[in-house]
């Protein structure tokens, strides 16, 4: 009976003095497993990364925005076409293209394709002043720009002058011109009695500081003719830079 009771104590001793450890050993691991649950959280979580990302765009857009009122030039009034650029004045049109007089804010073309035909017409306006693009901008954010303005801002030019005439936008996309980028988007009108189905091609680049268009309109099986004496006229002038 006395050697029951003496186990009895000498296992209940050993028992109490062990807790002490026990606890310390659990909480120590639990401290260890919750610092890694931590770590792998903002290494691994989609969650946390979803946030990341979501304050970066937040932040980006906050300094785009404050970069655009601080730079952005005035779009009203627009410098006259004539004195926009010197060079407007030597640059070369195309075979069969003259000037028909305009306003103050827009020169307009005629072309021709001898014996008095008339194969189109044509327009330079400057739509906008150029801005620097912020340094901060990704690869695709740069993408959307040209010269420091929004493409969709200039699409949305196209997209008025359609709307206004019934007709619509078959495509865009940009392309180098004598080694600069050109915005350019592809329209259509149909023929309503008075004038007959037409083919429009708006193209927009940069030249000295300033954004020009120039659109042209013309019946479809001269379009492939009129897009390329579009094109000499814009190396043209990127070429009197």
């Amino acid at each position: 009976m006395l050697r029951i009771v003496c186990l009895s104590l000498v296992t209940l001793l050993s028992v109490g003095a062990l807790l002490p450890f026990a606890g310390s050993s659990a909480h120590g691991l639990r401290q260890s497993f919750s610092a890694e649950r931590q770590h792998n959280y903002r290494r691994h979580s989609r969650a946390w990364w979803r946030r990341h990302h979501a304050r970066l765009r937040m932040r980006r857009q906050a300094a785009a925005l404050a970069h655009s009122k601080s730079t952005w030039a005035p779009i009203n009034p627009l410098p006259s076409v004539a004195g926009a650029s010197a060079s407007l004045a030597s640059t070369k049109l195309p075979v069969g293209w003259s000037t028909v007089g305009g306003t103050s804010s827009e020169m307009k073309f005629r072309t021709d394709i001898g014996n008095g035909n008339l194969a189109g017409q044509a327009a330079l306006a400057v739509v906008a002043q150029s801005r620097p693009n912020p340094a901060y901008l990704t690869a695709r954010e740069e993408s959307r720009l040209l010269a420091g303005v929004a493409i969709g801002d200039l699409r949305r030019i196209v997209i008025d002058k359609m709307m206004s005439g019934g007709g619509w936008i078959i495509n865009d996309f940009s392309r180098d011109v004598a080694g600069h980028k050109v915005f350019v988007v592809i329209a259509q009108t149909p023929t309503d009695g008075r004038e007959p189905e037409k083919a429009w091609n708006f193209y927009f680049t940069e030249v000295n500081g300033r954004v020009y268009s120039l659109t042209t309109n013309t019946p479809p099986q001269f379009s492939a003719r009129m897009a390329a004496e579009a094109e000499s006229l814009i190396t043209s002038l990127q070429s009197n830079r």
